[in-house]
């Protein structure tokens, strides 16, 4: 059971994280959004630029945080014990 305690305040933790991500991202994108076309392709918004790297490296957090709370999820699924019928 503690293993199964464990893993749900993993899955909790990550889950969190991944949210705060989303929400960093979300708020990124609509920054980017304000600016004009043609603001976008140069300074921090440029293909090499401080946010498109910044952003780069969260989306990539947020895809690998997508596979490990898939992963545990299935592995607590995997370890949970089906309700019995009353």
């Amino acid at each position: 059971m503690i293993k199964d305690s464990n893993e749900l305040v993993l899955l909790a933790e990550l889950t969190r994280e991944r949210d705060q991500l989303e929400e960093t991202i979300e708020g990124m994108i609509e920054d980017m959004a304000d600016l004009a076309p043609e603001a976008r392709s140069t300074g921090d918004w440029a293909p090499d630029g401080g946010l498109t790297r910044r952003y780069l490296e969260l989306t990539n957090r947020q895809a690998e945080l997508e596979r490990e709370i898939a992963d545990l999820s299935l592995a607590i699924a995997a370890t949970t014990k089906p309700a019995l019928p009353n």
